[in-house]
């Protein structure tokens, strides 16, 4: 990102605010950076066993393939991402794409990032929440 952006501080806040963010099995921590493995236009969030060819999708399409995605050794996997993927906010993939710029998997400047929509999210994400006075 911007020279002298901290990175640790985003990802704190992203943590902080989004605590999905830990978990391992589903979300950005659980694929590789990137979008999405069928429409290549959000970002991939959940893994599947890949019967359906696509290795990692993003919300709307695992949402579209549904359990066609997995096989069907991997049911349970589906059901837990599928309704994961149904409790996210609806700013879920602009904080998965600020989550792999603070881990440092994809760089992003801020030109880059006010044409991607992302400065609103990251604005939302380091301000203090109702939560935190």
């Amino acid at each position: 990102m911007a020279e002298g952006f901290d990175r640790e501080a985003l990802r704190n806040a992203l943590l902080a605010r989004y605590p999905w963010l830990r978990l391992d099995e589903v979300g950005p921590r659980s694929v590789d950076a990137g979008e999405c493995d069928r429409c290549g236009n959000e970002p991939r969030l959940v893994s599947t066993c890949g019967p359906a060819g696509f290795e990692a999708l993003g919300r709307r399409c695992a949402r579209e393939l549904g359990f066609d995605a997995w096989c069907d050794g991997h049911e349970a996997d589906a059901r837990v991402a599928l309704a994961w993927l149904e409790d996210l906010p609806p700013e879920a993939d602009d904080v998965a794409r600020l989550w792999w710029v603070s881990t440092g998997e994809v760089r992003l400047d801020a030109m880059s990032m006010e044409r991607a929509g992302l400065a609103e999210t990251l604005a939302l994400t380091l301000a203090p929440g109702e939560d935190d006075e």
